[in-house]
Parts: C-alpha cells; sequence; structure tokens
C-alpha cells in the first residue's frame, strides 16, 4: 500500500500552514502542533493540542480538518483540547481510503493516536465523518471513551440513501466534476461549502476572511481530492457495508449527545432523534437555524452545551473512582 505523501516544503503545505496560523491567531489560539508517524508504512499524522485541564479528543469531519472548529475551541477554555487531523486533511499525509479497510482503519488511528497521547480514556467530540469514526471506536473500545459529543448528521447512520450531493460522487466520470463544484475557485468564492451545508448567511458573514482563506488553500491542497472522492466512495458504497445500522447502534454503550442543526443539508433531525432513541444512552439536541457545522451557527451555544456535557463526564469519572 502506497498512500499520497503532502510535502511540507511545498507552495500548497506553506500556503495552508500560513492560512490557518491566521486563523488561529484571528481567534487568540496559540496551537501546538505535535506530529506521528503511524505503521506500517510512516504515514504521518498531525494533532493540534490547545489548552490545560481535563482531555478532551476532537476529530473532524471532511478529510479531516481542524480549522473549521476555530470559532467553537475559544468555548472550551479549560480543557485540554487534542484535535485530530485526519490523514486525507489538516495538512496529515494524503489518504486514499480505498485501499484500506476504512472500518478497522478508523478504530486502530484512533487507539493508536490516545496511545501517543497517553490517553487511557477522554470524551471524544466528532463532527459529521469523524463522528461516524469515533461511534466506530465506541463500539470497539467503549472503556476508552467516556462519552460522545457527535455534531452534525454523523456520517452514515441509520442512512438507507445516500443524500443526492454525494451520490455524483459516486458515480463513474462524475467524481472530478463533482470536486471542481465544490473546490473554491478562489477566496472569495470560498464561503459556497458552508451555504451548501445550511449554514445562516448571518453566521458565515461573522466569520473572518482568515476562514475562507483556510477553505481555498486546504482545498487546494495537492491529495485532496483523491481523499475526498475515496473517502465518499468508501463510506457510501453499499457493497462496503461501512453504515451504522440499528443493530450495531444498540450496542453502543457509552453516553452519546448528538447536536444537530435544523438546517443541516445532509439530513434532518429526525434522523438524530431515531439515532438518539436507538443508542442505550442517547440524547439530541437541535440548534434552530443552523447547518451542518452547528457551532459555526451558534458557537455560544454549541459552546455551552458542550460544557455541560463534559462536566457530566467529570463528575461520572470521579464518582468511578470512589
Amino acid at each position: 500500500m502506497t498512500q499520497p505523501i503532502l510535502e511540507h516544503d511545498s507552495v500548497a503545505f506553506q500556503a495552508a500552514r500560513n492560512a490557518e496560523n491566521q486563523l488561529w491567531a484571528d481567534f487568540n489560539l496559540k496551537p501546538k502542533a505535535r506530529w506521528f508517524k503511524l505503521p506500517p508504512d510512516d504515514l504521518r499524522v498531525r494533532v493540534l493540542e490547545f489548552g490545560h485541564g481535563d482531555p478532551v479528543l476532537i476529530i473532524p469531519g471532511n478529510t479531516g480538518d481542524p480549522y473549521p472548529f476555530a470559532p467553537l475551541l475559544p468555548q472550551l477554555a479549560g480543557y485540554h483540547l487534542f484535535v485530530l487531523a485526519r490523514p486525507g486533511g489538516g495538512l496529515s499525509d494524503g489518504f486514499d481510503h480505498e485501499q484500506v479497510d476504512v472500518h478497522q482503519f478508523a478504530v486502530d488511528l484512533i487507539g493508536q493516536i490516545m496511545d501517543k497521547l497517553d490517553l487511557k480514556s477522554a470524551p471524544i467530540i466528532a463532527h459529521s465523518m469523524g463522528a461516524h469514526w469515533a461511534t466506530w471506536f465506541a463500539l470497539a473500545h467503549p472503556e476508552r471513551v467516556d462519552q460522545l459529543i457527535l455534531l452534525g448528521n454523523p456520517g452514515r447512520m441509520l442512512m438507507t440513501k445516500t443524500p443526492g450531493m454525494l451520490k455524483m460522487a459516486m458515480m463513474p466520470g462524475l467524481g472530478q466534476w463533482f470536486m471542481k463544484r465544490q473546490i473554491p475557485k478562489s477566496a472569495k468564492r470560498a464561503w459556497g461549502p458552508l451555504h451548501r451545508m445550511g449554514t445562516d448567511p448571518v453566521a458565515v458573514s461573522k466569520l473572518p476572511q482568515s476562514f475562507a482563506a483556510c477553505v481555498y488553500a486546504f482545498d487546494h491542497l495537492p491529495n485532496y481530492a483523491v481523499s475526498t472522492l475515496s473517502l465518499l466512495r468508501s463510506m457510501n458504497s453499499e457493497k462496503n457495508h461501512n453504515g451504522l445500522g440499528e443493530d450495531q447502534l444498540r450496542h453502543l454503550s457509552v453516553p452519546t449527545t448528538l447536536i444537530w442543526g435544523t438546517n443541516d443539508a445532509l439530513a434532518r433531525p429526525e434522523l438524530g432523534q431515531e439515532i438518539a432513541a436507538v443508542v442505550q444512552h442517547g440524547e439530541l439536541v437541535t440548534i434552530n437555524g443552523a447547518g451542518h457545522e452547528p457551532w459555526i451557527d451558534d458557537p455560544e451555544k454549541v459552546g455551552t452545551i458542550i460544557r455541560l456535557k463534559l462536566k457530566d463526564s467529570r463528575l461520572r469519572a470521579e464518582l468511578s473512582r470512589r
């Protein structure tokens, strides 16, 4: 297996890193970057570390870019946040998901990263496809997950049909056309993906220009297309059986909170209610008018919900030690 390497001395890498650094500065964030090489091919994976306090692991959606969390992270002050840049995004090496068993890779990846970070267990906050991967890990290793906080439609759970906007990516000959439509042609057009995911235009207008610069720079990294298309095909192809159905979700024993925007373009909150009803300790919280990244629409409200849930997790941990 040969995965696409991201050259750190390339112009594209430097442009993405510079855009991201400016975004962190705009939100008064000072991350520490940690790099790990994972077997069997020394895949380079980046983790960004923020703050101090009880540890929390954050797993981004899409192909794994951490930068969209910039509006949310200041709301989680007082915690030691570890944001995993999944292979394929976030300046980690590129990744062709069709070369691996994605389910097993996801479980192994999260476990290896937690080991390297010396996290015996931790709450996990995850978005979209990252939420799907986090749920796989919680099913395999519930003793390592204090709780799940899943943002937006969590990948492919209880979904019997592929969302229309994703079907194009899976059709022969249409994948590249799909990617051309998704990748902005300039930073001025980089707000398009947020609008398509249901984010309120008023919320988008409040974001700094450095956010748009990140969208443009990270979407133009050389491995973005292969990472994205292979992920969508692997996760949404019926022959791969990577969806999470009712029989699997009934075994999910860790406390699980779904935070779902009412305008999420990938699925309605009613699906979230079904998921919350199936898992053993599930709860759905909706964010009115928010899209697929609900913390961008209302970072204060989403942050408040998460802080309350993290306090519950801390209390359970303290009680278990008595």
